[in-house]
């Protein structure tokens, strides 16, 4: 076997030349390597803005319906506070049938996503910036959300056709009641804060958006919190029945709640 030897260096002429070799080598390496890393983070922020892109579209119908039911949701806490005046009087609480509103998802789904997997960090700092504030008013609409949802069910205790109450029941109603109502017009308010922010990110289209704000719309005809409270709810459409008394059901069967940009829950990508 042959064995080259290095050519030896003839003088400072040729030690400059071998290194010029070597040092166009390395940056070509380092050029490419970071050309290929370039590529890879401009895929990856492409894919997260997709992703984006149906998160604020669920949210967005999410704060549409949410605004569309505030007059129905205004209207039964006042039914509640005639009823409390009522029973304060002659201590019997009226025939309520009490339905609760929807509590709706407010979240990111792709937000774990772009904080664990550093997509984040490669957006431009508007967006991240902005993908944050909307973030965190949707943890803060949770939160209001949770203690919505606590305090129907207080007033769930009502539900019937009638029957005696006390002075300390009353006040507990009572307390309810003004979380009930702060919840309420707070998360209306971040709400529309939020679709505020999401009109102006430049996530989605004109057309995006009001198809989304329509979706919203559209579901806030149908939720029973429109119902007068002396109307005996629909049970066959009651989501806790229906929770409770089913069968079991195979994986994949169950069908899926609120399919499209405004549900909880959606098949689409």
């Amino acid at each position: 076997m042959d064995i080259h030897k290095p050519k030896p260096w003839h003088g400072l002429r040729g030690f400059l030349k071998e290194y010029l070799i070597i040092v166009v080598g390395v940056l070509t390496a380092l050029g490419a390597e970071q050309g290929v890393e370039w590529l890879h983070w401009r895929h990856q922020a492409a894919v997260a803005r997709d992703a984006i892109a149906f998160d604020l579209r669920r949210v967005l119908g999410a704060a549409a319906e949410k605004d569309a039911v505030s007059p129905c949701t205004a209207a039964r806490l006042g039914d509640f506070s005639e009823a409390l005046d009522q029973a304060q009087a002659t201590h019997r609480l009226p025939a309520l049938y009490v339905v609760p509103p929807v509590s709706l998802a407010w979240s990111m789904r792709s937000w774990t996503g772009l904080t664990s997997g550093q997509t984040l960090a490669h957006l431009s700092n508007r967006d991240q910036l902005t993908l944050d504030a909307i973030n965190r008013s949707l943890l803060y609409l949770t939160d209001r959300s949770r203690a919505e949802r606590d305090a129907w069910a207080v007033f769930d205790t009502m539900s019937g056709p009638g029957r005696p109450t006390s002075d300390t029941e009353i006040a507990g109603l009572r307390a309810a009641l003004g979380q009930a109502r702060y919840g309420a017009a707070d998360q209306v308010f971040v709400a529309r804060n939020v679709e505020t922010v999401i009109a102006r990110s430049g996530y989605l289209t004109r057309n995006q958006m009001e198809a989304a704000y329509r979706e919203g719309l559209a579901a806030a005809k149908t939720r029973q919190v429109c119902l007068p409270p002396g109307a005996p709810p629909r049970r066959t459409r009651d989501a806790i029945a229906v929770n409770l008394n089913s069968p079991p059901v195979p994986p994949g069967q169950w069908p899926v709640a609120g399919v499209g940009v405004a549900g909880a829950i959606s098949t689409e990508r």
